[in-house]
């Protein structure tokens, strides 16, 4: 074989199919390896959102144990009129002490005069106000310490549900349904 073409050019001994081979397995490897990771981080946030299920049923759970007062006993402690923001104010002072105050779309929506989230039959006179908050944070400690922020202010709050979802980016989406109460003169 020839080291030299007719032009005095060196030839050059490899061969384009054999490279082409190496790239081609280069990239099968590269897709699984990829695949891979991806599915591995997804069980990995899957376990999480366990875990943290888990913890705030707990939570749920232990705060039902405590001893309540009768509607009647609390009637001097609740609000005698409808005041947004009162409620408001409190979302925010509960979210600046939980250190959500750089969460991202953070969204309180409030509807006045709903019914009772309780099965008991509650006075005609006492009103609900439904408060949705939604959020987004990156730490699942942020959302429990909202929530007991909270429920350690002077007005009364009855935490109804809470939603937690990871997100791809590893962030946590968080919904509550809260109660707030009036009572009707």
């Amino acid at each position: 074989m020839r080291k030299y073409n007719v032009f005095g050019k060196k030839l050059s001994k490899t061969k384009a199919l054999p490279l082409m081979i190496v790239i081609f397995f280069g990239v099968i490897a590269g897709y699984y390896l990829i695949n891979y990771t991806q599915s591995n981080r997804l069980e990995e946030l899957e376990q999480n959102e366990i875990i943290l299920r888990n913890q705030i049923n707990q939570i749920l759970e232990s705060e039902v144990n405590e001893s309540y007062q009768e509607i009647g006993e609390l009637m001097p402690f609740i609000p005698v009129s409808y005041a947004p923001q009162v409620i408001q104010n409190d979302i925010t002072i509960a979210k600046n002490l939980s250190g959500l105050a750089l969460s991202e779309n953070f969204r309180v929506s409030l509807v006045n005069d709903v019914d009772s989230p309780f099965d008991e039959t509650q006075p005609e006179d006492l009103r609900f106000v439904r408060i949705s908050v939604s959020f987004t944070a990156d730490d699942d400690t942020l959302a429990l310490d909202f929530m007991n922020q909270l429920l350690d202010l002077d007005h009364m709050y009855y935490i109804s549900s809470v939603q937690a979802s990871y997100l791809i980016e590893g962030d946590l989406q968080i919904e509550f349904i809260i109660y707030g109460f009036y009572y009707l003169i």
